[in-house]
């Protein structure tokens, strides 16, 4: 199963129709996601391929988590990790509405429960 920004228009329902391939899932239910070209930017899809989904990614170089997704039931995204730093945020996440993200970035240590599922994703890693 794979991961595709474009499941609206129908192309993910064959493997021909995904540009995403799930590389792992993890205990905790996150699937890590890449780009089957692996000289795509790493970027996050706007939909998943399933419903109330959550995909992480690695940084380009396979050194570490870089992000984490979540989407709705109607597959599109609602909320996006971020475990860099942003101009002085840390890791933070921002709220996503209409492919777009809503908001200023919002540290990580202010959500208990995201930052459990950010640091329970790293260590399954």
């Amino acid at each position: 199963m794979g991961a595709n920004g474009s499941k609206s228009l129908g192309t993910t329902e064959t493997e021909a129709g995904r540009r995403w391939k799930t590389i792992e899932t993890l205990p905790n239910g996150v699937k890590i996601i890449a780009f089957k070209n692996s000289k795509t930017p790493t970027k996050m899809p706007e939909e998943s391929h399933s419903p109330n989904a959550i995909y992480g990614m690695m940084f380009k170089k396979g050194n570490g988590l870089k992000s984490i997704s979540m989407y709705d039931s109607n597959c599109l995204k609602i909320l996006e990790i971020h475990n860099e730093d942003h101009h002085g945020t840390g890791p933070h996440y921002h709220y996503w509405k209409n492919g777009e993200p809503i908001g200023d970035a919002i540290p990580i240590t202010s959500n208990p429960q995201l930052q459990h599922l950010l640091n329970e994703t790293i260590s399954y890693l």
